[in-house]
């Protein structure tokens, strides 16, 4: 594991740079460039499209070209992106920086998930470990953006010039050495009947897949409420934004204390149970902001949706890693494909929730069943599948 800390500080340094971004976005379009909530909204999701298929191009191309060029490339491109953003962030160029943010990041977070799955094999604390330096990266982002943000944007993208130029730097030093590391299974550039059988005895299913990918865009929906209409809610019951950004910070400091400890206990045998906790949990932080407002039942809530994510969401890409070995960019590429798809759904869909039905506690009875059933499905349709293969 002590190998793996250039990939975690590359983890590190782009989600932080990702995390100082995109909570601006809506502030700064709508704000700052006066933009209505409907052009905003048509700028964020050809963002979130952009994302998502940065993140499947970028699995493809970490499987079939060296990693180190491919990861450079991309930092390059981001470090261009920033400088264009620096100078030019107007009506006209900042949706077009942010477009290719969106597309580069994706690409890049993809690149550094698929290269832990060729490192991991079969122990899938390496993505626990990971979780952690993504999820330091995310508080250190969003904690300067109180300092960076004061009507101008220049302090923000040179963050995310720092954070691009050393991690271009340490990938371009240390890459080779991962390369060398995975090319023990199979070639950079193989051939499909080179690819690896996993080493779990059996491959996952397409069904299975499915299931486990439709699962990441429900749970991601239900997710995203919490990163848009639960500070609404919030406002609404009197209780202030600064305790909505007091209840993150609690979420990355508990987030970074779970994955700690997940990444002494966890192994693949416990994988689906570990999945299916962390959408029991995530349901249940629903299921308590329907009984009652107050700040307990906030913190009790985000309690149990951090225990949740930090154990579902590593959960997923360690899974699916055990049984497509020789595939990683692909199938990891898919992963945040995927995960970002429910992340840009997840605010529309909620809002059109709350518009028709008018109440913030239907929507999160919504959230707690769709929850129930990806759960049930994942129970149903992938556990004894995968029980089977073992």
């Amino acid at each position: 594991m002590r190998k793996m800390w250039p990939l975690l500080l590359l983890g590190f340094l782009v989600n932080t740079a990702y995390s100082v971004m995109w909570p601006l976005t809506t502030i700064y379009l709508h704000g700052d460039l006066h933009l209505n909530l409907v052009q905003s909204g048509l700028i964020l999701a050809a963002y979130s499209g952009c994302n998502v298929l940065g993140g499947y191009l970028g699995g493809v191309l970490t499987d079939h070209y060296s990693a180190r060029t491919v990861g450079v490339g991309m930092l390059v491109g981001l470090i261009i992106d920033a400088v264009i953003g620096f100078f030019w962030n107007g009506i006209i160029a900042y949706p077009i920086v942010l477009v290719v943010f969106g597309l580069l990041t994706g690409g890049m977070l993809t690149l550094i998930t698929a290269m832990t799955a060729q490192l991991s094999h079969l122990d899938g604390r390496l993505f626990n470990l990971l979780y952690i330096f993504i999820n330091v990266g995310l508080v250190v982002g969003t904690a300067s953006i109180g300092v960076l943000y004061h009507n101008s944007l220049k302090p923000i993208f040179g963050l995310l010039l720092s954070c691009y130029v050393l991690a271009a730097i340490l990938w371009s030093w240390r890459a080779g050495s991962f390369e060398r590391q995975s090319a023990g299974q199979t070639p950079r550039q193989a051939t499909p009947s080179a690819t690896a059988r996993p080493t779990t005895g059996g491959r996952l299913s397409r069904m299975s897949l499915v299931i486990i990918l439709l699962s990441l865009v429900f749970m991601w929906i239900t997710y995203a409420q919490w990163m848009s209409n639960v500070s609404v809610y919030i406002q609404n019951e009197g209780l202030g934004i600064k305790l909505y950004s007091t209840l993150w910070v609690y979420n990355g400091v508990l987030l970074i204390v779970v994955q700690a400890l997940m990444a002494k206990v966890s192994h693949s045998k416990v994988l689906p149970w570990q999945i299916l906790g962390g959408l029991v949990a995530i349901g249940s932080s629903f299921l308590l902001l329907t009984s009652e407002s107050g700040v307990v039942v906030l913190f009790a809530a985000m309690t149990l949706l951090t225990i949740g994510e930090a154990v579902y969401v590593p959960g997923v890409p360690a899974l699916i890693n055990l049984y497509t070995v020789g595939n990683e960019g692909k199938y990891q590429g898919l992963v945040n494909a995927f995960s970002s798809l429910g992340k840009a759904l997840g605010p529309v869909l909620g809002g059109v929730v709350i518009a028709h039905l008018g109440s913030f506690h239907l929507l999160f009875w919504f959230c707690a069943i769709v929850d129930a059933v990806i759960a049930l499905g994942f129970l149903v349709g992938v556990v004894p599948a995968l029980k089977r293969q073992s």
